[in-house]
């Protein structure tokens, strides 16, 4: 089961890197699909302005973990407490789904119509959401007229403009050339610090959630399990250590990705 519910006051006159209670909590958190197990006693917790990584096998669950805490699916077992909102929550998908008829700027304030921001603050919102990711020239432009990364911004914009307190990003970077994606990490990363923002983010690329997170679960093969943390503090780890760590998540997960080859 996920509730949605408000968020508690951490408390008057205490000064606080993070609140007192998680803004995301799961328990115990099962999902089969039928007789396949794809999530299996996932428990976990995410405060505010944290940015969370999830790495793993392909196929393992890690997609389905994120649509677990959007509520676009439900557990079959445990619980999720998310103390956000849905109409906060934005969710930036692996395809990039804009409407192929509306330009950049209409596929941002189409979806702002449901978000009880008013007629004529929508156009403004969502024009400074294009700016904020490289885009405000390119506002009237269709997704058949932009790149495979502008329309990836474009996607980023929209989670963006309806000023969302979790993001959600499945593999947002996925098929980009290797120097726009690192662009890309570089701006999102300083955006979401900048606006304290929550994100969890899905990707299989060991570097990218390095750079990207605060703290790093590792999942195993199908049936997702949590079988590692790293927790992050970038600004006293050097490089070296870094890729010591990178190369100790490639082990696992190349132990990961064995093991469910050899399953099939």
């Amino acid at each position: 089961m996920v509730f949605y519910a408000p968020r508690k006051n951490a408390g008057a006159g205490k000064l606080e890197k993070k609140p007192v209670s998680p803004i995301v909590q799961f328990e115990k958190v099962t999902k089969n699909f039928d007789n396949l197990a794809v999530v299996d006693q996932i428990s976990g917790s995410i405060s505010q302005g944290e940015i969370i990584s999830l790495v793993g096998p392909s196929g393992c669950g890690k997609s389905t973990l994120l649509r677990l805490i959007a509520g676009i699916e439900m557990p079959s077992e445990g619980e999720i407490q998310c103390h956000i909102q849905p109409e906060k929550i934005g969710f930036v998908f692996q395809d990039v789904r804009l409407l192929p008829w509306k330009t950049a700027l209409e596929n941002i304030t189409f979806v702002l119509r449901d978000r009880f921001i008013a007629q004529w603050q929508q156009d403004a919102h969502a024009r400074k959401a294009l700016a904020r990711v490289g885009l405000a020239d390119f506002q009237d432009y269709l997704p058949a007229q932009l790149s495979g990364g502008m329309q990836k911004r474009v996607a980023i914009a929209r989670a963006l403009a309806i000023k969302s307190e979790l993001l959600l990003f499945d593999e947002p970077f996925s098929d980009l050339d290797l120097p726009l994606r690192i662009l890309l990490i570089e701006d999102i990363h300083r955006l979401l610090k900048v606006g304290n923002k929550t994100a969890i983010y899905v990707t299989h690329d060991i570097r990218e959630a390095l750079t990207l997170s605060d703290r790093i679960y590792i999942l195993s093969a199908r049936p997702a399990r949590i079988i590692g943390v790293i927790n992050l503090d970038k600004s006293h780890q050097k490089e070296k250590e870094l890729r010591e760590i990178e190369s100790q998540i490639f082990n696992v997960l190349q132990e990961e990705t064995q093991k469910q080859m050899e399953e099939k």
